[in-house]
C-alpha cells in the first residue's frame, strides 16, 4: 500500500493552529487540487481535523480517523484507530491501494518517515493564527525527488503566488 502526503503550507511550513482552520481561505486552485488528489481515495487524519473537513468528505472517500479518545464515534462512515500503525493496518486489511495523509501536524510527523509521495502546495507568503500554530515537520527533503511542479503566479485575489509539487521517496538500495 502507498502511503501520500497532502499539505498545503506557507513558507515557515505553517499548516494551522491547535484551535482549528486554515490560516488561508478561499484558495481554490489548492483546494480544486486537494479534492482532486483525494477523490475515491482512502484518508487518514487526525479526529479534529476530520471534524473540520467532515463537510468536504462525498461518497466516494474512506476515511481513516486516528484518536486517542477510545470512546469516539464519528457522525459520518468511518474507521476509527487509536495509534498510527493500527490505521495502516486498518487499511492494509481493507485492501486499500493508497492511504493519503490529511493531517494534522502530529500524524505528519509520524507519517513523514514512511512516505512514499508527498504532495506540497507552498504558498509564497507566511501567515499568522490566532492560537498556537502548527507546522509541518523539519523533514529531509532530499530523500525525495521532485517528480512534478506547477507553479502559479500572484493574481488580482491573491498577491502571492505558490508552487504544487508532488515529491517521491527515493528508493534505498537494498543490497
Amino acid at each position: 500500500m502507498k502511503l501520500s502526503l497532502i499539505v498545503a503550507m506557507d513558507q515557515r511550513r505553517l499548516i494551522g493552529s491547535a484551535e482549528g482552520g486554515l490560516p488561508w481561505q478561499g484558495i481554490k486552485r489548492d483546494r480544486e487540487h486537494f479534492r482532486s488528489y483525494v477523490e475515491g481515495k482512502a484518508l487518514l487524519l487526525g479526529r479534529k481535523t476530520f471534524e473540520e473537513m467532515e463537510s468536504w468528505f462525498g461518497s466516494d472517500h474512506r476515511p481513516y480517523i486516528l484518536t486517542r479518545d477510545q470512546s469516539y464515534v464519528p457522525k459520518i462512515s468511518a474507521k476509527v484507530a487509536f495509534s498510527f500503525d493500527e490505521a495502516i493496518s486498518l487499511a492494509e486489511k481493507e485492501r486499500e491501494s493508497e492511504l493519503v495523509v490529511c493531517g494534522g501536524a502530529a500524524i505528519y510527523e509520524r507519517a513523514i518517515n514512511s512516505a512514499d509521495l508527498i504532495i506540497l502546495t507552498i504558498l509564497h507568503t507566511t501567515f499568522t493564527v490566532q492560537g498556537t500554530p502548527k507546522f509541518f515537520p523539519d523533514w529531509d527533503a532530499k530523500k525525495f525527488n521532485e517528480i512534478s511542479r506547477q507553479e502559479f503566479a500572484p493574481s488580482a485575489k491573491r498577491d502571492f503566488g505558490m508552487s504544487i509539487l508532488h515529491l517521491k521517496a527515493q528508493q534505498v538500495n537494498q543490497n
